[in-house]
């Protein structure tokens, strides 16, 4: 099942203060109008732009991640079964962003020698202290290149982004048991991937 439409799952997370201005603001934005869609764009840019980078790390197609997801969230903000639901549905759909630009990558891989990790580390998001850490990051992101999009999502999402399992099994659009299953095949593939490294 896609991230999108898992998302109608999601639990309550709104408070109640919050719920009739999250609903105003979902129909505004089904409406399409444009104060609407620049408050929407704003209350959720720093969400999207920082899962972006820690899904791709730092990636010449962030920003056109970015911009397909919130695309997809202003075509589709009426699959947003309650205003609750409105957070980790955003999440879900940046995550389903993120895949299928990985995933495209990885035809394009087939028809091209020109590879790029994407493993550079001159992104604006990024504030990172000292060089060995820069470093660590640039080992980390071209191990989670190998892998493929679904297992570098789930484990970033639960190891980088530290969402409970929950959460990342909802935005994964899967089950808890499947996700479980798939994190620890994930986390083997990385271990590989890491130590061919060295």
């Amino acid at each position: 099942m896609a991230p999108v439409s898992a998302a109608r799952g999601f639990l309550q997370v709104a408070r109640p203060d919050e719920e009739a201005e999250l609903g105003a603001l979902i129909e505004a934005v089904a409406r399409g109008e444009p104060r609407a869609i620049s408050r929407f764009f704003g209350r959720y840019q720093a969400t999207v732009n920082r899962l972006v980078w820690r899904l791709l790390g730092a990636d010449a197609a962030h920003d056109d991640v970015v911009s397909v997801a919130f695309e997809t969230m202003v075509r589709r903000i009426r699959d947003v079964r309650s205003p609750g639901a409105l957070e980790g549905w955003v999440r879900a759909v940046t995550v389903n962003a993120t895949r299928m630009e990985l995933r495209g990558r990885r035809w394009r891989r087939l028809f091209s020698r020109s590879i790029d990790e994407g493993v550079g580390l001159d992104h604006p998001d990024l504030s990172v202290p000292d060089e060995e850490q820069r470093e660590r990051l640039r080992v980390l992101y071209r191990a989670l290149g190998r892998l493929g999009a679904d297992e570098r999502q789930m484990l970033v999402l639960r190891h980088l982004e530290g969402l409970e399992l929950t959460e990342v099994a909802e935005a994964m659009g899967c089950s808890l048991a499947t996700l479980k299953r798939r994190l620890v095949r994930g986390e083997e593939r990385l271990a590989t991937a890491l130590g061919a490294q060295r």
